[in-house]
């Protein structure tokens, strides 16, 4: 056995490098996927797919801390809560939401708010308030359907179909 302190050292070392990081057993494996799980649930990327989707009752559901994303993304959490007030049918309020944001999410949103509140004049017999809202829509973000009742709103104020 060599005695020398060097070597002792070096052992020492060598241990300290080379060893092993731990025994994983199922509880460690557990215990990191549910704290990798609520990172995801605390920072609102689980709740992203849902809100470009147009789900925003859920995406707000998924959201176990909305403070977070107030703090840190206050821009997601307005475009959240601007399109449940869209979801609800308050168009008004929420086209007032969505001009206050500036991405091209929102601006889509923006049109498909104009579009249901010139309906919702138009039914009232508001037509140059339902003319006014019809400029702000942009049709290049409307689905089918969205488009097909834009042009039946412009049919109904007499202006040309786009």
């Amino acid at each position: 056995m060599d005695n020398n302190k060097f070597s002792l050292y070096r052992r020492i070392r060598y241990d300290r490098t080379y060893r092993t990081l731990g025994k994983m057993s199922w509880w460690r494996v557990t215990l990191g996927t549910l704290l990798l799980l609520s990172i995801l649930f605390f920072t609102g990327i689980v709740s992203r797919p849902f809100e470009a989707r147009g789900e925003f009752r859920t995406a707000k559901a998924l959201l176990i801390t909305p403070a977070w994303l107030a703090h840190y993304h206050p821009e997601d959490l307005a475009y959240i809560e601007a399109g449940i007030l869209y979801q609800d049918g308050d168009y008004e309020a929420a086209l007032e939401a969505f001009r206050g944001l500036d991405t091209d999410a929102a601006g889509a949103m923006r049109s498909r708010a104009a579009l249901k509140l010139a309906g919702l004049r138009l039914a009232e017999g508001d037509e140059a308030g339902a003319a006014a809202l019809l400029d702000e829509v942009d049709a290049s973000v409307l689905t089918e359907a969205e488009a097909q009742s834009y042009a039946a709103l412009q049919t109904a104020l007499g202006a040309p179909a786009a």
